[in-house]
Order: C-alpha cells, then sequence, then structure tokens
C-alpha cells in the first residue's frame, strides 16, 4: 500500500507558525523610530521596550512547557497565538509607552509556548527518520520570517501608519490560528489522515521504545537527568552564537570594517540566508544517519557536538584580515549554530521516554538557549567597551562553543523519563 505524505501539510503549517511569531518580533523594531518619535522615549527607554517581549518569554517557558503537557500541542499552538495576535494588535493600539510595555509583556507570554509547541508537533507528527529535517525546515520560517518580515513591515509602516503595521501583522495571526483549528488535531484523531500514514507514523516515532505506563517524571524528573543538562548547556551555547552575531555582526562591519549602513546590512544578510539552507541540508543528512538504534542511543548528539565545533571557527575571526575571509568564517559559525538546535530538538525527541513530559523537555531545552543568548548582546557590549575591539567577543563565543560541544558529547546521552530510583512521587507530578 502506498504511505502518503499528507502530514507535511501540517508541517507547512508549523514552517508558516513559527514565520508569523518572528515577523511579530521584528516589528518592533522596524517601527522602533516612528514609536519614539510619537511618545517622546529615549534610547534607554526604547532599548527597555525592545527588551521587554524578552522578560516575560523567559519567565514563562516553563510554565508554558507543562500547559503544552497538559492540554497538548495542537490545543496550545492556536491558544498560543492567539494571546500573541491579540497583544501584537494591541501594541498598535497603545496610548502610552506604559500600554505599549503592557502589550509587549503580552506577545513574550503568548510566544513562550511556540518553540516547545514547534518541537512537539514534530515529535508527534513524524517518524524518527525525518524528525530532523522537518525541524530544521519548520526552523526556517524563523530566520526567514526575520528576513522578509522587516522589509515587508517597513513598507506597511511607509503605506499606512505604525500602528496599522501591528494591527495587521496581529490578523495574520487570527488567520494562522482558524486554519490550524479547522484542520489540524493529533494524529491520532485527524480525519483527513489516511489510515496507512496513521500507521506509519503512530508505528515510528518512538523509534520502537514502548512509552511508560505512568504520567510523566515532571520538571523534578527532568532535571535529575543529566542528558537534559548536556542539551541545555549545549543549546545555550548554540544560540549564543547565534545572538551575537544578529544583535552585533552590523555594528561590527560599520565600526570596525568601515561598511556603510547599506553594505553592513547586505553582508550581514549573508549568513543568515545561507544558514536557512544549511540547516536543511545538514539535518537532513543527520536523519539519513538514523536507524531505530542509534535513535535509541542517542547518536544524533554527535551531529550536534560536530555543529558546535564547526560553530567554534568564530575563534579565528581575529586572524583575518580580507572582509570575504571575514564573512566566510560568519557564516560557518552562523550555518551550524543554526543546525545544532535543530539537531537538539530531535535529539531530545529520540531521548525522550514519557511523551507526557514532551512539552516541558522542550520548553527546558529551549529556555537554556535563550537564557544563554540573553547574556550575548550585554556580553560582548562589556567586552567591546573594556577592549576596545570587537576581538574579544568573538573567541568567548568560540571558547563558549567548544564548552558546548563537550557537553553534547559527554553528556546528552542516554533516556529522559525513565522513572527514577524509588519511583515516581506525587511531588514529582507537580513538577
Amino acid at each position: 500500500m502506498k504511505i502518503t505524505r499528507r502530514r507535511y501539510w501540517v508541517f507547512l503549517l508549523l514552517f508558516l507558525f513559527n514565520a508569523v511569531a518572528y515577523v511579530d518580533r521584528v516589528n518592533m523594531s522596524v517601527a522602533g523610530k516612528p514609536i519614539a518619535h510619537e511618545f517622546g522615549l529615549s534610547p534607554v527607554a526604547l532599548g527597555y521596550l525592545f527588551s521587554s517581549f524578552l522578560w516575560a518569554y523567559v519567565l514563562m517557558m516553563l510554565p508554558g512547557g507543562r500547559l503544552i503537557d497538559r492540554w497538548g500541542t495542537h490545543i496550545m499552538a492556536s491558544a498560543a497565538a492567539a494571546v500573541w495576535s491579540a497583544a501584537q494588535m494591541a501594541t498598535g493600539a497603545a496610548g502610552s509607552f506604559a500600554t505599549m510595555l503592557l502589550a509587549r509583556l503580552g506577545l513574550g507570554i503568548g510566544e513562550a509556548p511556540f518553540a516547545p509547541a514547534t518541537y512537539g508537533s514534530v515529535r508527534a507528527w513524524s517518524p524518527y527518520t525525518e524528525r530532523g529535517t522537518a525541524i530544521a525546515a519548520i526552523s526556517a520560517g524563523s530566520s526567514l520570517g526575520l528576513a522578509l518580515g522587516a522589509p515587508a513591515v517597513a513598507w506597511l509602516i511607509e503605506a499606512v501608519s505604525w500602528r496599522w503595521s501591528f494591527v495587521i501583522t496581529g490578523a495574520v495571526g487570527f488567520a494562522w490560528v482558524l486554519v490550524w483549528l479547522s484542520c489540524v488535531s493529533t494524529p491520532e484523531k485527524t480525519r483527513w489522515l489516511p489510515e496507512a500514514e496513521r500507521r506509519l507514523i503512530i508505528a515510528e516515532r518512538d523509534a520502537g521504545v514502548a512509552p511508560p505506563s505512568h504520567g510523566g517524571v515532571g520538571y523534578l524528573g527532568l532535571i535529575r537527568c543529566p542528558a537534559m543538562w548536556g542539551l541545555f548547556i549545549s543549546q545555550g551555547c548554540l544560540v549564543y552564537t547565534v545572538y551575537l552575531y544578529m544583535s552585533w555582526l552590523p555594528n561590527y562591519l560599520q565600526t570596525a570594517r568601515h561598511l556603510s549602513m547599506v553594505g553592513s546590512g547586505f553582508y550581514t544578510a549573508i549568513p543568515f540566508f545561507v544558514a536557512s539552507v544549511v540547516n536543511i541540508v545538514a539535518n537532513w543528512c543527520g536523519d539519513r544517519l538514523m536507524n531505530a538504534e542509534a535513535v535509541r542511543g542517542g547518536n544524533r548528539r554527535y551531529l550536534v557536538a560536530l555543529c558546535l565545533l564547526l560553530t567554534a571557527v568564530g575563534l579565528l575571526i581575529p586572524l583575518v584580515q580580507p572582509l570575504a575571509g571575514v564573512i566566510a568564517l560568519v557564516t560557518i559559525a552562523v550555518s551550524f549554530a543554526n543546525v545544532g538546535p535543530a539537531a537538539n530538538g530531535a535529539l531530545v525527541a529520540d531521548l525522550l521516554r514519557s511523551p507526557p513530559d514532551a512539552g516541558r523537555a522542550f520548553a527546558f531545552l529551549v529556555l537554556g538557549g535563550n537564557t544563554f543568548g540573553l547574556l550575548a548582546p550585554i556580553v560582548t557590549g562589556y567586552l567591546v567597551e573594556a577592549t576596545k575591539s570587537f576581538n574579544s567577543a568573538f573567541i568567548a563565543a568560540g571558547a563558549l562553543a567548544l564548552i558546548g560541544a563537550g557537553a553534547a558529547f559527554g553528556l546528552s546521552r542516554g533516556p529522559i523519563g525513565e522513572v527514577p530510583r524509588g519511583g515516581l512521587t506525587r511531588a514529582t507530578f507537580a513538577n
């Protein structure tokens, strides 16, 4: 019997889910100047407005993971998109700095579950042989959302106003919610999924490991697992590099390499467009090397460790003078810093033994990435101010990548979500 691939429609919707999330994030960056002019905001006040989204995003990450485990990825994805889209539209209606700050906090609360919900949906909908490729292709929506969303939002601001840009982008999110709710549930319950494909997904998503009878080990059980900490650390070291170059590369090119603003924008775009392609190709290759035994053994950690070693080539940037050489090294570092998080998301799915803990496990992974990522722009600023050079910042990121490679190789192994010795307690389930 021919096996269909209708599950790819779910992956397409998740791709759009990621793209919408990142368009809504970049909207504030593009609209920052007219907002500051209208409300008379200083650069410091504007900086707080930019960062307020991330405060709520990080604080709500673990609670969001618990809600995913309770209500399911398909329900929480639609609820999260509805909350952040409402907050996005409210930003356009804000009449003061305080109300706009509250709206941005609402955006962070709404978007907190979006990455764990994406990873969890892929785990539920894909055989183990394609989950790395699926996550990489879906996460490309994030980078393309940034790359394409910025000019689209700029056009909206010019054509209508900055307020309407938030209203329109928020409305797009509600349109996505309507399509998702009407089309997607779990593979077990989605009616348009052919029976042969449904059986394939259910049979192969756990790589032959029978799910345990218990209802999950909770956050307490997860943090007792060394593999979870290896994933947390390696994800953080990868995302640190992404945030470093995303935040500071244009400034470096303008100040240290004396490029114009247009030139710096062009050279900044190159690594991130290349990264979108490399992410998919590298994770596709990783999937091709996986069999059921390799999945159960956590062999995908070797790909994560390799990505971190390649990310560490940023250490060589201070030794290179030609601009082409610098961009080549940045492209390698950024590309594999994007490959690694997708591979880590697939690795969590490989090692997880208790599906009721999926949301929490993915939330813990994403928390690691964003905790380190939040520090990258700040630490870089201090290093540049202290040394009057970007060299120390590149060296610090490269050294951190080497530490992450050790964590991925040495810790990211062994099952996640097995019953700890002594059995489960009521306190375990409460976490």
